[in-house]
C-alpha cells in the first residue's frame, strides 16, 4: 500500500487532499513545499500543507501556519505529535515553544495553544487528535467527542531547541547527526533526528526497514539521480533502497519508525538505532 501519493480517504472541503508527489523510484516520493498551495483549515485562522493524511489512524505530515493572534483551539493528541517552528511562537498553559525548537506532544497531551505573532511549523502526527463536539480545531482530520484530560499533571510538551543538541558522528564521512527523540515510554521503536551532510557527502545503498520521512531545511539533497532544495519533503516507504548525496551541503529532519542499514550492515545506521 502506497501512504504516500494518494490520499487514503476521498476529499472534502476540511480535509483537502494531500499534496501530489513525484516518485523518484519505487517507494520513494519528494513533494516540493514551495509549489504546494495553503489550504485554510477549520478554524478559519491558520492553513495547512498537507503531504499526508490518514483521517482514520490520525496521520498527518505538513506544514502549518498560524496568524497573528490565533488558537488552535482545545484538543487532545492520541498519539505523538512533533513539529518543528520555522518561525514565530506558539503558547500554552504550560510553556512557549519558539522558532528553531521540536515540540513534541505526548499521547494524552490535553491542551489550547495561542501564537500571538503568527508562527509557521512543519508537523508529523501519529495518531488522531479530539476536540469537543462543538468545538473547532487548526486539525481538519480531528475528531469530535468529549475530551477527558485523564493525566492533568503529565506536561503536554516536551521542547527541544535544535541547535543546543550537541551533533555526534555517525557512521558516514561527513554525515552529523542531532538526537532529538527516540520515542522512550511510548511503546514505538522510532527515532527522530537531524542530519546535517556537509559538501560531497554520501550515504549509499540504505534498505529501510520502517517509514521514514525527511523535512529537508536547507540545501540539496540527492536520491538516486533526483536533485532537491529546501523546503521539500520525501517519504521513503519500507523495503525501498536509497542513495541519498549532497553535493552544496544540506540539513533535514527524519523520521525513521526503522533502522535504515547500508550494504544491510546493521552498524550503517544513520538515525541511531
Amino acid at each position: 500500500m502506497t501512504v504516500a501519493a494518494v490520499p487514503l480517504t476521498a476529499p472534502s472541503a476540511t480535509a483537502p487532499e494531500p499534496a501530489s508527489g513525484r516518485r523518484i523510484q519505487p517507494g520513494v516520493y519528494a513533494y516540493d513545499l514551495e509549489a504546494t498551495p495553503w489550504r485554510v483549515t477549520p478554524r478559519g485562522t491558520s492553513r495547512e500543507k498537507a503531504i499526508r493524511r490518514d483521517p482514520e489512524r490520525g496521520l498527518f505530515l505538513g506544514m502549518l501556519m498560524f496568524d497573528p493572534m490565533s488558537r488552535s483551539g482545545v484538543h487532545q493528541h492520541r498519539g505523538v505529535a512533533s513539529s518543528y517552528f520555522l518561525s514565530g511562537e506558539l503558547t500554552d498553559f504550560q510553556c512557549t515553544t519558539r522558532a528553531g525548537a521540536v515540540g513534541i506532544n505526548l499521547t494524552g497531551a490535553t491542551h489550547d495553544a495561542v501564537s500571538y505573532g503568527g508562527c509557521t511549523l512543519f508537523s508529523r502526527l501519529e495518531g488522531p487528535v479530539i476536540i469537543e463536539p462543538d468545538g473547532a480545531a487548526i486539525h481538519p482530520h480531528a475528531q469530535k467527542t468529549t475530551v477527558t484530560n485523564t493525566r492533568p499533571f503529565t506536561p503536554p510538551d516536551i521542547t527541544v531547541v535544535l541547535d543546543s543538541v550537541a551533533q555526534v558522528a555517525s557512521p558516514f564521512a561527513g554525515v552529523l547527526r542531532r538526537p532529538v527523540y527516540d520515542y522512550a515510554g511510548t511503546g514505538s521503536n522510532h527515532r527522530l533526528c537531524s542530519l546535517q551532510l556537509w559538501p560531497g557527502a554520501r550515504l549509499s545503498d540504505l534498505h529501510h526497514t520502517g517509514l521514514t520521512d525527511f523535512f529537508l531545511l536547507a540545501g540539496d539533497l540527492s536520491v538516486g539521480d533526483v536533485t532537491m532544495a529546501g523546503p521539500s519533503v520525501v517519504v521513503i516507504e519500507p523495503g525501498a533502497r536509497v542513495h541519498l548525496s549532497s553535493r552544496y551541503g544540506c540539513s533535514l529532519l527524519a523520521w525513521a519508525e526503522g533502522p535504515a542499514h547500508a550494504g544491510d550492515d546493521p552498524a550503517m545506521d544513520p538515525y541511531g538505532f
